[in-house]
């Protein structure tokens, strides 16, 4: 039993397999198979076994239930006798635990979209929070260019959108209804697929009863999707460990979101982004753990397939509670103005700036890459900022330099010079802002 029984974990799946339950007794009532007075007597049980239950019960049910399945029709022949065996007319476990599973994975999809767009409103309000402060925007962990900060906000507010679309396009293959495949070669008994569909709100019905009972493609397409999710949000977690760390000191928690330590009585530790970033490696173990149960099966349902839950709910489980936090958790940070004004002194940060100032002048791109080049190898030798290497330094290596170059230190025109659809150009930035406000607006 402690081996085989799965009932402390797919008794996740109650709610969802009580509603498949009802909707399967009213058709069996419609095609005949069992009389109204039945069905009626059925739907009752089945609201009382659903009202009785408790989650904190699931060890007393533990060593007396093999599945959930079990679990409701042995509660439900309790309470309203022999009529309750009717119930499993025409059916296998291996068609009705496929359905219940996509019952639930399409409500679980609803709220998790739901809370993405909570986190991209939490994103969104931190970025104009942050209006008009600028940052170095980084590549290889290494000063690149000047960026706004609230266009690196919004980058994940990007990000978290192509994760959302991505979840409901997954929910067109979770929505397929799998019931009447019985299990595997379809029953022949005159079941209404067609009734139970429009009552479960399934958009299509399978077109192939031995796919249906055995192909567990859907979870891991919405487990893959959560997984990008949870890459995304690492990344997220990660930016903010850097910027709350000293060496950037951009941002500072609230005490309400951090730990201290149990030594150092200094220290307040990022405990939500780290946990955030480590709890995305489990999440991908079970990406891989639902690729690899299936990779060897012969078709048609094999008892491996009890093993697709586990990481399913916990995937679920943690996104809820990362995506409830995150948001709360974001809205609760202040900035450091102070320190990403003295991160921008750097003055290699305009390196590209220069660049392209040499190439409106007419020098070729490539010209001017290492031209600048060069120049930045002189300032590194004569240990002087760029902006304090002399004109006559500048003209030994192209007549193109005029005075005009000293313009080009400053993080405000950095930003202001670019042009390009997506760029972190201020104008562009807030009309991203008002776009995201308007679109992510609670209805």
């Amino acid at each position: 039993k402690d081996f085989s029984y799965s009932f402390a974990t797919d008794s996740e799946l109650l709610h969802a397999e009580v509603d498949v339950n009802r909707a399967y007794a009213r058709m069996l009532a419609k095609v005949g198979l069992i009389s109204r007075a039945d069905a009626r007597k059925i739907v009752k049980g089945l609201d009382a076994v659903e009202l009785s239950w408790k989650p904190v019960t699931r060890s007393k049910y533990s060593a007396l239930y093999e599945d959930i399945h079990s679990f409701i029709q042995g509660e439900l022949e309790k309470r309203i006798g022999a009529v309750a065996k009717k119930i499993h007319t025409g059916r296998s476990r291996n068609d009705l635990v496929v359905t219940s599973t996509r019952v639930y994975l399409r409500a679980e999809i609803e709220a998790i979209s739901e809370k993405i767009r909570e986190t991209q409103r939490a994103l969104v309000y931190l970025a104009r929070k942050a209006k008009g402060m600028i940052i170095p925007g980084m590549t290889h962990l290494k000063k690149a260019q000047p960026v706004l900060l609230s266009h690196h906000l919004l980058a994940y507010v990007e990000m978290l959108q192509d994760d959302s679309d991505r979840l409901r396009n997954a929910r067109a293959r979770v929505n397929v209804l799998g019931l009447g495949s019985a299990a595997l070669a379809g029953s022949a008994l005159p079941l209404d697929q067609k009734f139970l569909a429009r009552e479960l709100g399934f958009e299509r019905i399978t077109s192939n009863s031995m796919a249906a009972t055995s192909d567990r493609a859907f979870i891991a397409e919405v487990l893959s999707v959560l997984a990008m999710l949870w890459m995304h949000l690492s990344r997220l977690a990660d930016d903010f460990i850097l910027w709350n760390s000293e060496p950037f000191n951009f941002v500072e928690l609230d005490d309400e979101f951090a730990t201290g330590s149990s030594l150092m009585p200094q220290k307040k530790n990022p405990d939500i982004f780290e946990l955030i970033r480590g709890r995305s490696g489990v999440i991908f173990g079970h990406l891989m753990s639902i690729l690899t149960i299936q990779k060897g099966l012969s078709l048609c349902y094999n008892r491996d397939l009890q093993e697709d839950k586990p990481g399913l709910f916990d995937t679920i489980y943690k996104t809820h509670l990362a995506l409830k936090l995150l948001p709360l958790t974001l809205r609760s940070v202040t900035f450091n103005p102070e320190s990403m004004a003295l991160s921008l002194l750097d003055d290699t940060l305009f390196a590209t700036d220069i660049v392209e100032y040499l190439v409106r002048k007419g020098m070729a791109f490539s010209d001017a890459h290492e031209t600048v080049g060069k120049v930045i190898r002189t300032s590194i030798e004569s240990r002087k900022p760029l902006r304090a290497l002399k004109l006559d330094v500048y003209k030994k290596f192209s007549n193109k330099f005029g005075p005009d170059i000293y313009k080009l230190f400053n993080a405000e025109a950095s930003v202001r010079a670019k042009k390009t659809v997506g760029s972190t150009n201020p104008g562009r930035v807030g009309r991203e802002m008002t776009k995201w406000e308007r679109l992510l607006r609670k209805k």
